[in-house]
């Protein structure tokens, strides 16, 4: 094959560690040492090679390698449609990618196009040096061993949780508003004592008669932290979809969330949500029958008692007038003796005078 001797290729040098592979650095540390040897086994490679001059160090230190949805990986993608890069240099095939259909179309379709070089130290590859019939059964074999590697991990991880789960050990990396980890077991709650006690405020004011939006607003007039500014404020990295505001304040569907939470009687409900597999990362909700409750696993912010007297409320038409704070003694209680209905009250005058009346409301 001919070779243009004098081209100097501009390389990019491309690591990545995820968390499966067991070589996550402390908070301490900027990196992970595999990450650390990897470059400098490239650097160690590329000293004496005249033709190619690094431009760049891609690092992804904690990204699995299932899908190519990662930034580091994303940005010298962008670098090389830029033609800023047009060399990949990686340790090997599996610090590059474990799934084996999308790192054949990467090394056999798309940088044989853009024209990138592409070197996988430890495999022996370099695609400027062409390919032999060898090389045509091994890449692709070894990019399908590395991602039944990568399922082989997923299942072992999947297994280890559930058996977690019915251990009643927490696995989640965020607790429930009013508990934390407790500080000599990551995977066993206790309760939060500032959080705490808002949450029994909280069903408190249901059972006094509130609604979750009189709770919500009393909540930010007394300028109470929502559950989102509160793990912010505790220096936790928790982020969500829901804010929409500069400060997310308490809402009606917060305060609701809370109310309906078995946590705070002492169970431990997990497992709700899982993917179809390790390539797939849209999660679905699985049947409750499916989940894994363990009861009474915990020490519990509200009795059993106050927590069903709240869901039966929720579960009532308790909506206070525009002119009152509270619900009426009997919202949610009077109902039509044939059809179930319930009964509003209403207001009519008759000859001038005002009479309170029951009237079925049908939905």
């Amino acid at each position: 094959m001919y070779q243009n001797i004098n081209k100097i290729y501009h390389a990019a040098i491309y690591v990545r560690l995820s968390k499966e592979d067991g070589d996550i650095s402390s908070s301490a540390k900027l990196e992970s040492n595999s990450i650390s040897n990897q470059k400098a086994l490239i650097l160690d490679f590329l000293k004496d090679k005249k033709d190619i001059e690094v431009v760049s160090v891609r690092v992804d230190d904690g990204y699995s390698g299932s899908n190519f949805d990662r930034p580091a990986f994303q940005a010298m993608l962008e670098d090389i449609r830029r033609g800023i890069v047009d060399c990949v240099v990686v340790k090997d095939l599996s610090r590059f990618g474990r799934e084996y259909i999308d790192s054949g179309k990467y090394i056999e379709r798309l940088f044989p196009a853009l024209g990138v070089r592409f070197i996988a130290i430890n495999d022996n590859y370099d695609s400027l040096k062409g390919k032999n019939q060898a090389d045509e059964i091994i890449i692709p074999f070894k990019n399908l061993i590395n991602d039944a590697y990568c399922r082989d991990i997923s299942i072992k991880i999947r297994s280890n949780l559930e058996i977690k789960r019915k251990k009643g050990e927490c696995v989640t990396p965020f607790v429930a508003f009013g508990y934390r980890k407790t500080k000599t077991d990551k995977h066993k709650l206790e309760i939060d004592p500032s959080a705490g006690s808002v949450v029994q405020d909280i069903f408190k004011m249901k059972l006094q008669g509130m609604s979750q939006d009189a709770i919500a607003n009393r909540l930010n007039e007394l300028g109470i932290l929502s559950p989102f500014e509160y793990k912010i404020s505790s220096g936790s990295h928790y982020e969500t979809g829901f804010r929409q505001k500069e400060q997310a304040l308490w809402s009606s569907v917060t305060v609701r969330r809370i109310l309906e939470n078995e946590v705070y009687i002492g169970n431990l409900v997990q497992g709700k949500r899982t993917t179809p597999n390790h390539k797939v990362k849209q999660t679905y909700v699985k049947p409750e029958d499916d989940w894994i409750r363990i009861e009474k696993n915990h020490e519990p912010l509200v009795s059993d008692r106050d927590f069903e007297i709240v869901q039966r409320l929720l579960g009532m038409d308790t909506r206070t007038s525009p002119d009152q704070k509270q619900v009426y003694l009997l919202s949610g209680i009077a109902v039509c003796a044939d059809c179930g209905a319930p009964m509003t009250r209403k207001v009519s005058t008759v000859a001038g005078k005002k009479i309170c009346l029951l009237s079925m409301f049908r939905k």
